[in-house]
């Protein structure tokens, strides 16, 4: 049923969206479907490529994203499936992936896994995170969604964010470096792709910077490479500047939607994103651990870190964003050897607002551009593409 009228499928694509749901959350291969439905019988990709858009078609297109596409792979239904005579959930009804912990010192890092890909993705969030209530927001868990259709994706939330332990003193960039390594060694990842964006993308430099062994290639949106103004950074704010702009409002708004206006215009004026997002910061950090970030964020400087980043870097921008400039995307990729990089339009520094979609489609093109030798060998050398 669909909208309160009954929907007919032909057989092998009522069987098919049967075997998925009745298997949701896994991922699906190839082989086991082809085998499920054509018992005995020969059958091509092709054959099965039909009859899952047949499936396609009949659940319509607000439920596309329900039956997740791994390359070459298989099929996966990811949407919440519950037992009822109506008709079935909303695609944004996903089940969010367990949460775990990593020893880091004598921290524990919350982390989550989801996706089967053969590529491992490290996620590192922007400047507060929350791994389980970021599922609330459904533009951030199509993000997430669609980055472990093509990858299998590791979430953390950074020493003294959201579900992580709360740090004694402020974390410097070694700390935060030592705890992405904890939770890739608890994920049983040895190499990944290191995404990182805002205030995380600084540290996902220098990590590639340090330890490119652990480090198949560097994604990074919305940049910088310094946080406080200087005569050869003229780009970034001035210490007055930070304070008027951001500790002054942290301390009188805090728990409400501080700062939406620059990092997310577009949704600025979206009232239930409006309430996320106060929520979302509010079970992120409290209003001081949030000025204590805020202030250590200033000190960031990994601009000797760039010319000594070794793997394949792809660095993308938005022209129009307010919290880093287009120019500081630009720096940062002139200086690490063979980086990419993409103008896309917009001014949000959120990935997960405005066109989206655009990020995810060079993310995934540049992540199915890394050779499967490069990133299965932990010596193997690293080309960079062509900027």
């Amino acid at each position: 049923m669909r909208d309160g009228q009954e929907i007919k499928l032909r057989p092998k694509a009522f069987m098919l969206l049967c075997h998925l749901i009745e298997n949701r959350g896994r991922l699906v291969l190839k082989e086991e479907l082809l085998k499920n439905l054509w018992p005995g019988t020969f059958a091509s990709d092709d054959s099965l490529v039909q009859v899952l858009s047949d499936i396609r078609q009949a659940l319509g297109p607000d439920f596309q994203r329900a039956i997740a596409t791994v390359s070459r792979r298989g099929y996966r239904f990811d949407a919440l499936v519950t037992e009822t005579d109506d008709c079935l959930p909303s695609p944004s009804a996903f089940r969010a992936p367990e949460t775990q912990y990593a020893l880091s010192g004598d921290l524990r890092i919350a982390y989550q896994v989801l996706g089967e890909a053969p590529i491992d993705l490290v996620h590192a969030p922007g400047w507060v995170s929350h791994l389980e209530y970021g599922w609330e927001e459904p533009s951030l868990a199509h993000f997430y969604r669609e980055l472990a259709a093509f990858s299998r994706l590791i979430l953390f939330d950074k020493r003294g964010t959201g579900l992580s332990d709360r740090a004694a003193g402020l974390p410097d960039i070694q700390q935060r470096m030592e705890d992405v390594r904890a939770v890739m060694d608890a994920a049983g990842s040895h190499r990944a792709v290191i995404f990182g964006w805002s205030e995380s993308a600084s540290m996902a430099i220098a990590f590639a910077a340090t330890y490119p062994m652990r480090s198949i290639a560097l994604v990074l949106f919305g940049a910088y490479a310094r946080r406080e103004w200087a005569p050869d950074y003229p780009w970034a704010p001035t210490s007055e500047e930070r304070k008027t702009g951001l500790y002054d409002l942290i301390e009188r708004e805090w728990g409400g939607a501080v700062g939406l206006e620059h990092v997310a215009p577009s949704r600025a004026k979206d009232p239930a994103f409006r309430e996320w997002w106060g929520t979302y910061q509010r079970r992120s950090a409290s209003p001081a651990a949030a000025l204590a970030l805020a202030r250590m964020n200033t000190q960031i400087d990994v601009r000797d870190y760039l010319s000594k980043v070794n793997v394949p870097t792809l660095v993308m921008h938005r022209r129009h964003d307010q919290n880093a400039k287009l120019e500081e995307g630009r720096y940062i990729a002139d200086r690490i050897p063979g980086a990419r990089f993409v103008e896309l339009e917009g001014e949000d520094h959120l990935p997960f607002a405005g066109n989206t979609d655009s990020i995810l489609h060079y993310t995934e093109d540049f992540v199915h551009s890394l050779s499967l030798e490069e990133y299965r060998t932990p010596a193997a050398a690293h080309v960079a593409p062509e900027k």
